[in-house]
């Protein structure tokens, strides 16, 4: 069966919508939360574990950001490099493990202030041991005062089985239908098996990808306790996806969409 992840350009166009916000959200954030006090530094280094085509990660570069990005993908690292040699840019994305990874799998003697992962790409983690290799590997390349900018859909309490969502996006003559839906739940396990299906349609073809993979599931309370487990961040604030640096959300049982801000302990 073929991966979403091997046709780069396709999952590029899906979440373009948001990067303007997301990038203006990353850079309110290290802004505001990197360092010891608000306000004191400019992050330099920024990191993102899972960074796919680095949808992000060029227009980050392009403000000035040191960037080094790390994805399972070989297709979505070299999509990435193309685009950042297009653009003048250092090639500065990698293939390996969000798992199992150092400074020296990034090519960098010094941490970064900050990282990076949205659209729940933490969630193919998909048990507590993954979850914690990753989060020490990210901690462990970070500076002492840095932080990690987490974004995850959060299981509301009560939620029915069918779970669905849709979008539909254009670029130039390409069209894109999106459907991500849940097949199957393991509430034991703490595991979905979902389906994304992309229909694209260009002016001469017309042709469809399913994909199916397991996700993690957690509740608000499930993954506060993980943070608190690990002992490696701490959760400094937290906020919707609407990505207002201004307007801060509370964490309950029936939040969704989050995005977390966690500060390494020292």
């Amino acid at each position: 069966m073929p991966s979403i992840y091997d046709y780069p350009r396709l999952y590029d166009v899906l979440f373009s919508d948001t990067c303007t916000a997301e990038i203006r959200f990353i850079v309110s954030a290290v802004q505001r939360y990197c360092g010891k006090h608000s306000g004191r530094k400019q992050a330099e280094a920024i990191f993102e574990p899972a960074c796919g085509t680095g949808r992000l990660l060029w227009r980050l570069a392009k403000l000035g950001f040191n960037t080094a990005g790390l994805d399972l993908n070989p297709q979505a690292v070299a999509y990435c490099n193309a685009r950042m040699k297009r653009h003048g840019l250092k090639e500065s994305a990698f293939c390996g493990d969000m798992t199992d990874f150092t400074l020296a799998d990034l090519q960098r003697k010094k941490p970064f202030d900050a990282a990076y992962n949205f659209v729940s790409s933490f969630l193919h983690l998909t048990d507590d041991t993954q979850a914690n290799k990753h989060l020490r590997a990210v901690a462990d390349v970070l500076k002492p005062d840095g932080i990690y900018i987490l974004g995850l859909h959060l299981k509301p309490a009560g939620e029915s089985f069918c779970s669905e969502e849709s979008w539909s996006v254009r670029r130039g003559r390409l069209s894109l239908h999106s459907k991500l839906k849940t097949l199957s739940r393991d509430s034991r396990k703490n595991i979905e098996t979902v389906e994304f299906r992309i229909d694209a349609a260009t002016p001469k073809k017309r042709y469809s990808i399913i994909d199916r993979f397991p996700l993690r599931t957690y509740s608000a309370k499930q993954f506060y306790r993980l943070i608190e487990s690990v002992n490696y961040f701490r959760i400094v604030e937290t906020y919707s996806f609407d990505y207002d640096i201004e307007r801060p959300v509370k964490v309950d049982d029936q939040t969704e969409d989050t995005l977390f801000v966690l500060r390494k302990k020292e």
